[in-house]
């Protein structure tokens, strides 16, 4: 493959990591591309999403008082290659997000600044490239917002990251696949985030296929005694679907849709995110 439509397929798959949620327990994902040393991306997309019903513990409900909830995020992501195998992931949003019910909760503001370390620890050649990637960071929040709330931008805490990743790519199809582990800080459990891309580039266009997964290592569950929103034993499984364009060498845009196929004390969402991909 040239090397022009190799560092473009890194940035095709570079949107995974921007599914924008209204809490902080779900991972922060990453692929297995890499940026080549002195170049990078940057990324600014539009997530709209919301949910009527949510599972309090293993059970899904709705809540009056609640009403619907809709979340809009508008999210910053970078990219840069330190070194061919090293690259520097950063990842900023503003979350807007309200329930339309009695109660008339609302919130607003920065969320939580990911940064994360990506290094290709090995890779092997051929008509079929696989390669593995190590990724560790931190995620911490950006603004003075309130945690505990049943309507909120995030759980207000300090987390350490860690990410393995192994990519396959054969002539134009990629699979990525990561595990990985979320040291939670405060009173939120630790997390096991999986994410999974399958894509697919005809001409300047690449469909991808996505799976996101979070389980929590215990937690409470909503309205048992004592129980605190961030102490949630918070999970999710979600599938999507993403479509991206070269407009140019150094733009892009990119359409991605989501929907949860299960929770735990998380909301039954779906949505839909748009953005712009810019190459440096």
């Amino acid at each position: 493959m040239p090397t022009s439509r190799l560092r473009w397929k890194g940035a095709l798959v570079l949107m995974g990591t921007l599914l924008a949620v209204s809490s902080t327990a779900r991972a922060t994902d990453v692929n297995g591309f890499l940026e080549p040393a002195g170049e990078g991306v940057v990324v600014v997309s539009f997530t709209a999403e919301s949910y009527d019903e949510f599972w309090a513990g293993a059970n899904k409900v709705h809540e009056p008082a609640l009403g619907t909830v809709s979340t809009n995020s508008t999210t910053l992501f970078a990219q840069h290659g330190l070194t061919d195998r090293v690259s520097l992931v950063a990842n900023l949003p503003y979350v807007n997000t309200r329930g339309d019910g009695l109660a008339g909760f609302s919130e607003r503001g920065l969320q939580d600044v990911a940064a994360l370390l990506k290094v290709r620890v090995g890779a092997i050649g051929g008509s079929v490239r696989s390669s593995l990637v190590l990724a560790g960071g931190i995620r911490t929040i950006a603004s003075d917002y309130e945690g505990n709330k049943p309507v909120s931008i995030g759980d207000g805490t300090a987390d350490g990251l860690l990410r393995l990743v192994y990519l396959m790519q054969a002539g134009r199809f990629y699979w990525s696949q990561q595990v990985g582990f979320d040291a939670r800080g405060g009173e939120a459990p630790n997390g096991f985030p999986v994410y999974t891309e399958l894509g697919y580039g005809f001409g300047k266009a690449t469909v991808s296929l996505l799976y996101n997964g979070y389980w929590a290592d215990g937690g409470t569950d909503i309205g048992e005694p004592g129980f605190t929103f961030p102490s949630n034993e918070d999970e999710t499984q979600r599938v999507g679907a993403k479509l991206y364009g070269q407009l140019s060498e150094s733009w892009g845009v990119v359409a991605h849709g989501f929907t949860t196929l299960s929770g735990r004390n998380s909301g039954d969402t779906t949505g839909f995110s748009a953005g712009l991909v810019v190459r440096y």
